[in-house]
């Protein structure tokens, strides 16, 4: 995956229990981590494809920050066989930091999508961010006989996280190591060429 905004999530998180929202007929698992290049998202025993990215300027794709606000789009896709028969839905909440209980999901929410199958195997939406701040991605599954799986992860918007000041201060680090490195080879070659220049001389 390109862009600044992928992220090696390395504090995703998998508490579904903090939301009250505890599986019918199976365990609830989560979080998202970076495999391969790619943001896989773990929920149940089964595994998701999450990616997002934004239409302003250059489409820059992320994983857990997005650098501002203003629509974003998103998109689920199923990894494994299972899923792509199961109905896939989704809910962005405000994260408040505090535990929020399933009655109270209703006044934090900002999107919510309600699950359903895609026969592609994909689920797409767009969501217009209007403020800056943290916010928890809550992705359900549910099969045929009623059996749900949750899971969710938190990301930021339009907020200066560690990790992302991290990446641009790894940048410009690889970036000046690539200048010096540049810069030494540009040298040695014009010593070479300089002593070259001597000994024909002197031979002369």
């Amino acid at each position: 995956m390109k862009g600044l905004f992928k992220r090696g999530l390395l504090a995703a998180f998998g508490l579904v229990a903090a939301f009250g929202l505890a599986p019918t007929g199976a365990q609830a698992h989560g979080g998202v981590k970076l495999e391969q290049d790619e943001c896989v998202l773990r929920i149940g025993p089964s595994t998701m494809h999450f990616i997002g990215y934004q239409r302003t300027g250059e489409e820059q794709e992320f994983c857990q920050d997005i650098a501002q606000t203003g629509p974003t789009v998103i998109a689920l896709t199923a990894v494994s066989p299972e899923l792509r028969d199961m109905a896939i839905g989704a809910r962005i909440i405000k994260d408040t930091g505090a535990p929020v209980s399933k009655d109270g999901l209703d006044s934090l929410t900002v999107a919510f999508h309600e699950p359903k199958v895609y026969r592609n195997g994909t689920m797409t939406f767009e969501h217009d961010f209007k403020d800056a701040g943290r916010y928890v991605a809550i992705v359900t599954v549910r099969d045929d006989l009623g059996n749900e799986w949750v899971s969710q992860f938190p990301f930021t918007v339009g907020l200066y996280t560690f990790w992302g000041m991290l990446e641009y201060i790894l940048y410009a680090v690889g970036f000046f190591a690539l200048v010096g490195v540049m810069w030494l080879a540009l040298r040695a070659k014009a010593n070479k060429a300089n002593k070259a220049v001597e000994t024909a001389g002197a031979t002369a």
